[in-house]
């Protein structure tokens, strides 16, 4: 039945710096199209701290995400990551995913870091296991990698979500056939973006969410600015082009994706589905 009209947004980062000083007037313009809930996406301890202070503001409308995010591992020694995990592993009940965490080969991030990342990867992977949470994946071309470690080190029993999920029908379906949802941003907008396209067509509905992934990866409405939360609307269009659905219903049905994969970490107030 289409009419929720409390979306979500599955992944963002409005904690990041770049939205200093704007985030009140990006959120109420963000429900104003009927968007209420913006999960965030961890990148490490700073940006912990940034979202503890967003949803100290914006209680009902936060969702924190706590985990050390490749790029934060490519920039910091193995003593830091390991001082940083430790302080994950303390703040993390206080999170309701844990992420970003994986993997990303691309040779201009990850310099010498690709052992320092697996490591971190698997140590995040122990810790969701531990702290029962669903894990929010960043993997960029490190298919194989990611589900050799992913299959090797198990996932926690809420399973998680691939981000911005940009891949083949090959790998949406290893993500799937592990239990995992696929989050869809910005490149499904992109007319030329005909394999996942594709993915999109065949992937089933109950395991799909969509995102904006703010500020970055703006669909081509939006190039040129910031990427505001508000631009799922261009995904769900999209989106239900290729499914042959109004995207008011993609926009119910990954909103209650969302609350189901999310639901056993929830942490009273402050979710929109207590």
């Amino acid at each position: 039945m289409v009419g929720f009209g409390y979306w979500i947004d599955a992944h963002g980062h409005l904690a990041d710096p770049r939205w200093e000083g704007q985030q009140e007037l990006i959120i109420q313009e963000a429900r104003a199209r009927g968007i209420h809930f913006f999960m965030q996406g961890g990148v490490g301890p700073e940006d912990w701290q940034r979202q503890r202070e967003l949803k100290s503001r914006f209680p009902q409308h936060i969702g924190l995400c706590f985990g050390l995010h490749p790029y934060w591992v490519v920039d910091h020694d193995d003593e830091q990551c390991e001082e940083a995990l430790d302080l994950l592993a303390s703040q993390l009940v206080d999170a309701q995913g844990l992420g970003e965490a994986g993997l990303d080969f691309r040779p201009h991030i990850m310099k010498d870091s690709r052992e320092r990342q697996m490591s971190v990867f698997e140590q995040q992977l122990e810790l969701a296991h531990m702290a029962a949470k669903p894990l929010v994946l960043h993997l960029v071309q490190a298919h194989e990698e990611s589900l050799r470690i992913m299959d090797l080190w198990g996932l926690p029993s809420q399973k998680g979500m691939v981000h911005s999920f940009n891949g083949s029908l090959k790998k949406a379906q290893d993500f799937l056939g592990r239990g995992l949802y696929l989050s869809i941003g910005g490149p499904v907008c992109r007319p030329d973006n005909q394999k996942l396209h594709q993915a999109v067509k065949e992937m089933p509905l109950e395991y799909l969410l969509i995102e904006s992934d703010s500020p970055d990866q703006a669909p081509p409405a939006y190039q040129g600015r910031l990427n505001p939360p508000e631009s799922i609307w261009e995904v769900a269009r999209t989106i239900g082009e290729l499914k042959s659905l109004d995207p008011l219903e993609i926009l119910d049905i990954t909103t209650g994706n969302f609350k189901r994969l999310f639901a056993l970490g929830a942490q009273g107030e402050g979710t929109p589905w207590t």
